[in-house]
């Protein structure tokens, strides 16, 4: 697809928006926030697709927590004692919400703490489009995608994690561009990245490429850029570390999750089909993970959590090796689902997040002509994150933590082609007139 050259000068929009003066939160973030919540509000009022029943672990364990002060028992009724089936972070907190406000109350007020960060990541979007395009204009138009596509999910950490995902990039945007590149910025950004981590550790993947994207984008010297990194990693690690003694002193090994081999496991086995929802209509989910199976449970209830999970891992790969073709099928299955999610409750959220992949895809095209440094960003992050989401169960969860990487670039295209409307072309060229 050939790209078109986008406008060397800002839109008419852009122009507007830089009339109504420099602040640090631009009036179209409050805008954005302001509509996000009233999604959020309606997705409440007629709820679709979440709850805090059984089958939700971190739900589970943050029950079984504010009860019991244990970390344990994810697959709920079955009691299978301490685990590290999922980071620590969410159920945790979710563990002190249930203790102070047990019952109703307690998933009323996670419930709002998610309205509040879906939020969150729509008015960030016009922020961080201004320091990565220098232009509001393609964070708006992001904002408003992600309205759609935003879900209600309080029992699991998506939500949370992507608004501390969003502004992770933004703070850091604005510092390393700057030129904060000290030790004590770097200790900063890295106890931040590991919060993040603790919620979600393959976030620190996408954290640690941006923090390089960055240091070099701007320029900074190798030394300083090479004490950064360090600083940076060493915080992360180290914000990790209680969580992994406490596994090992549990275990006898050093684990940050133990639910890899169970999902492996159960994404490819004789009755597998490429996506969560599928596997769930057809039983085979329920037959083959603990969250509703009793005979996993008494294996993993026998061996352990660790051991479990590598029997599961071991299964898995000689499943793999045995069928190639099936595994291959079901791959390609999950390498389109990951970006083009199958629709399901709520299926408009689905639908939208198809259209967020597809204006990416051109939008990125632009960027690239514009000479965005972010550009190689988005391009390796797309290229090597859903690796690992290719050969499990697909979901549009594991889409979250990267979608606000396709929405830039999506509102970048919706930008260009607003601009290249003819009345707004003309306003464009009076506008940038009289700014001269």
């Amino acid at each position: 697809m050939a790209c078109i050259e986008p406008p060397a000068q800002p839109s008419a929009l852009d122009l507007m928006l830089s009339r109504a003066g420099k602040s640090r939160y631009p009036r179209p973030s409050h805008m954005l926030f302001l509509l996000a919540c009233w999604v959020g509000m309606l997705q409440l009022i007629y709820p679709v697709g979440y709850g805090f029943g059984n089958g939700y672990e971190m739900s589970s364990i943050g029950k079984n927590l504010a009860e019991h002060g244990v970390f344990g028992n994810p697959f709920a009724p079955f009691l299978t004692g301490p685990t590290a089936v999922v980071p620590p972070l969410h159920p945790f907190l979710l563990g002190l919400i249930y203790r102070f406000f047990p019952g109703p109350p307690g998933g009323f007020i996670v419930t709002i703490a998610n309205i509040l960060a879906n939020a969150l990541i729509a008015a960030l979007m016009p922020w961080l489009a201004l320091l990565l395009c220098r232009r509001q204009a393609p964070g708006i138009f992001a904002g408003l995608l992600w309205l759609p596509a935003m879900r209600l999910m309080p029992q699991w950490d998506a939500g949370f994690t992507l608004a501390a995902l969003v502004l992770f990039a933004v703070l850091t945007a604005e510092a390393i561009g700057r030129g904060k590149v000290s030790l004590g910025a770097a200790l900063l950004a890295g106890v931040a990245g590991g919060l993040i981590s603790l919620a979600n550790p393959a976030t620190v993947m996408i954290l640690g490429l941006w923090v390089l994207f960055l240091l070099v984008a701007h320029k900074h010297s190798t030394g300083a850029a090479m004490r950064f990194l360090a600083t940076f990693a060493l915080a992360v690690a180290l914000c990790n570390l209680p969580w992994a003694l406490r596994n090992y002193g549990i275990w006898h090994a050093f684990a940050l999750r133990t639910n890899f081999g169970m999902t492996l496991y159960s994404s490819n086995n004789d009755c597998a089909e490429s996506s969560l929802s599928r596997d769930g209509q057809t039983g085979c989910y329920q037959q083959t993970h603990p969250v509703a199976s009793p005979h996993e449970i008494a294996l993993l209830t026998q061996l352990g959590e660790v051991e479990f999970d590598r029997d599961r891992t071991t299964r898995a790969l000689a499943w793999i090796r045995s069928h190639p073709r099936r595994f291959l099928a079901l791959t390609r299955a999950r390498m389109i689902e990951f970006w083009f999610p199958e629709p399901g409750p709520p299926s408009y959220t689905m639908y939208a997040i198809w259209m967020i992949t597809a204006l990416s895809l051109p939008g990125v095209c632009f960027m690239a002509r514009h000479r965005l440094p972010v550009v190689w960003f988005l391009g390796v992050l797309w290229l090597v994150y859903p690796l690992m989401y290719y050969i499990m169960v697909s979901s549009d969860r594991y889409r979250y933590p990267v979608i606000w990487t396709s929405l830039l670039p999506a509102g970048y295209l919706l930008a260009v082609l607003w601009s290249k409307l003819p009345w707004i072309a003309r306003r464009t060229a009076l506008a940038a007139h009289q700014a001269n």
